[in-house]
């Protein structure tokens, strides 16, 4: 059975439940009635596979509309074959840790969005001018703006809201190339909010924002909800290509969890969304197609060019979004087809090409970008470094949740590991993964090419030789935790592919590794992985470990740049400009550098 988007995978006996294989993959499903279906808290979405009809209390509990969204209980649900189940964050009992965070840059806030308080002489006899046309005389009148827009949706609750706030009231204006609008005219009191957010392969992080201050008034993540249809960017673009129907839904989806997350961070500090006046949406050029509903068919095959690059300014309302009527969602430009505004915003929020010397960055994740700075050029590159960081396709793999291994050592023989939330062990996550590899090639176990050897904690598995790394008695489900060789080459793959990006760059620019001056890891994987185990197994090229800086979310900092200065978005635009792209598979030496890459060593 798999169980996204926590990448956790398990065997199953036909006949038995949802629920109870969920229990014993280490899958926390809120189940308060024990199990009876009273609750219907344990809600899953069966994606593929063989499962038993639904019982009268999914039929009670779901409705026929529901059911035929392929949603189940999985107390109720009894697997007959290989099952696919997604299960959403609410149906969880212990959440996940989403990195949403990096390292704060300080800039003056001039936001696009600003707020004008205004007071208007009530419509009379003697009055007789349009209400849009007295809101313009006083946006002029109060706050200089000579020529402004009402915007259509915004222009529908103006004349209720003009008579029920006794004509005064906050003009939400956007200033956009020489062009000024109304997006939305709130409260006496309303201070203009913005949202930015970092749409992930994986996980999707938004910060709530006030537009005046700058200040990130709430932050949170959740899992994509795309993973349900393929971990990769490759697998959704093939989904979307099955016809209209799929690519709408992979936009519906991630455009219901946006503006979901949105209401959440709203409700923690006292807002609506429809205060929500600005958005700043940044991902990759997959997930910036998808979320925007524009075709990716070109984006599957060579020359993987995307549909547009530059920067866009679209209404809120026409990709779906739920904020204020006249919002906008301003994105970042593309670099391109695999190099996307995401790559931008992580320039930005790092300010690498701003840094002197020579600066190699990795943004790590499923798709890797990474750029290489110098005195006279800004080279990027993508690598497909796959879903094994996440802890996808490793036998006891998971996502960082409660219970997954997260740090592991081996000394004198004996095995030490932490675990998120000290729970005990179900599972391993990426970094604990790169941990373990890193501490079996120290410890002789692993070599080079990856061939586990003897040790008294290898033994036989289905997969051929695995070490335990936590017994059946030390997990928190009964069975061994283990880290097989199969997974070992899983992750020769990804950082293989990773390093022989870092060494093409190189190569392009002409720069030796001892003339690196700073390598910078952005992204929640890298907030979290060790810097001396990816240097042990050289995913990094063997550069002193005090010349590497992990700055957590970058791109989520870009984001929020962008939302809150029109200056960091000219700023965004000359990068993207400025920044030359690398495609690595036509490179004649790219086979022979990523076989080399692949060792387990420096």
């Amino acid at each position: 059975m798999d169980f996204e988007p926590l990448g956790l995978r398990s065997e199953c006996a036909s006949g038995e439940t949802l629920l109870d294989a969920a229990r014993r993959a280490g899958v926390a499903l809120a189940a308060i009635c024990g199990g009876t279906g009273s609750c219907g808290r344990c809600r899953v979405r069966v994606m593929a596979g063989d499962v038993s009809s639904p019982s009268e209390t999914e039929i009670r509990k779901l409705g026929a509309e529901a059911l035929a969204q392929g949603m189940r209980l999985a107390c109720q649900t009894r697997v007959r074959g290989g099952v696919k189940v997604y299960v959403p964050a609410d149906s969880l009992s212990t959440t996940q840790r989403l990195q949403v965070e990096g390292q704060a840059v300080q800039v003056t806030p001039n936001p696009p969005v600003v707020g004008c308080t205004v007071e208007l002489p009530p419509a009379a006899l003697t009055d007789l001018r349009a209400d849009a046309v007295r809101l313009r005389d006083a946006l002029r009148e109060t706050c200089g703006f000579a020529d402004v827009a009402v915007d259509f949706a915004a222009l529908r609750p103006l004349a209720d809201r003009l008579r029920g706030q006794g004509w005064r009231g906050v003009a939400h204006v956007r200033r956009a190339g020489g062009k000024a609008e109304v997006v939305r005219f709130g409260a006496p009191d309303e201070r203009p909010l913005g949202l930015a957010v970092d749409l992930g392969t994986t996980k999707i992080a938004a910060h709530l924002v006030d537009l005046e201050s700058g200040r990130s008034l709430a932050a949170d993540g959740v899992m994509n909800p795309q993973i349900a249809f393929g971990e990769d960017v490759m697998a959704r673009i093939g989904h979307a290509m099955q016809g209209e129907p799929q690519a709408r839904e992979l936009q519906q989806v991630v455009v219901r969890a946006i503006g979901d997350l949105a209401g959440a961070l709203c409700r923690r500090v006292g807002r609506t969304p429809r205060e929500v006046v600005e958005a700043v949406v940044v991902g990759n050029t997959a997930m910036h197609h998808l979320f925007l509903g524009l075709p990716v068919s070109q984006l599957g095959a060579a020359p993987y060019v995307p549909a547009e690059s530059a920067a866009l300014d679209v209404k809120a309302r026409d990709v779906g979004l739920d904020i204020a009527e006249g919002a906008y969602v301003h994105l970042l430009p593309n670099v391109a087809g695999f190099v996307g505004a995401d790559h931008v915003a992580m320039l930005l929020g790092t300010r690498i090409p701003d840094m002197d010397g020579i600066v190699l960055g990795l943004d790590i994740g499923t798709n890797t970008e990474l750029v290489l700075k110098t005195p006279s050029r800004l080279i990027s590159c993508s690598t497909a470094s796959g879903p094994a960081f996440e802890g996808a396709h490793i036998r006891d793999g998971m996502r960082a949740a409660s219970g997954a291994i997260e740090w592991v050592s081996l000394d004198d023989g004996q095995v030490h590991w932490q675990t998120v939330d000290n729970a005990p062990p179900v599972g391993i996550c990426g970094s604990g993964v790169l941990d373990a590899v890193a501490a079996l090639r120290r410890a002789g176990v692993l070599t080079a090419a990856g061939k586990m050897l003897d040790h008294p904690r290898v033994q036989k598995g289905a997969d051929g030789p695995e070490f335990v790394l936590a017994t059946p008695d030390e997990s928190g489900h009964g069975r061994a935790v283990a880290l097989s060789r199969k997974d070992v080459s899983a992750i020769q793959l990804a950082k293989g592919a990773i390093r022989a990006g870092i060494e093409l760059l190189m190569a392009e620019a002409g720069v030796a590794v001892s003339d690196v001056d700073a390598v910078i890891l952005a992204g929640a994987f890298g907030t979290y992985l060790s810097v001396d185990s990816i240097l042990e197994i050289g995913l990094l090229p063997p550069v002193p470990a005090a010349k590497v800086q992990q700055v957590g979310n970058a791109a989520a900092v870009g984001a929020r740049l962008a939302l809150v200065s029109l200056d960091e978005r000219e700023r965004a635009r000359a990068i993207a400009a400025r920044a030359d792209y690398l495609e690595l598979t036509i490179l004649p030496e790219f086979p022979d550098t990523f076989a080399k890459a692949m060792l387990l060593a420096p």
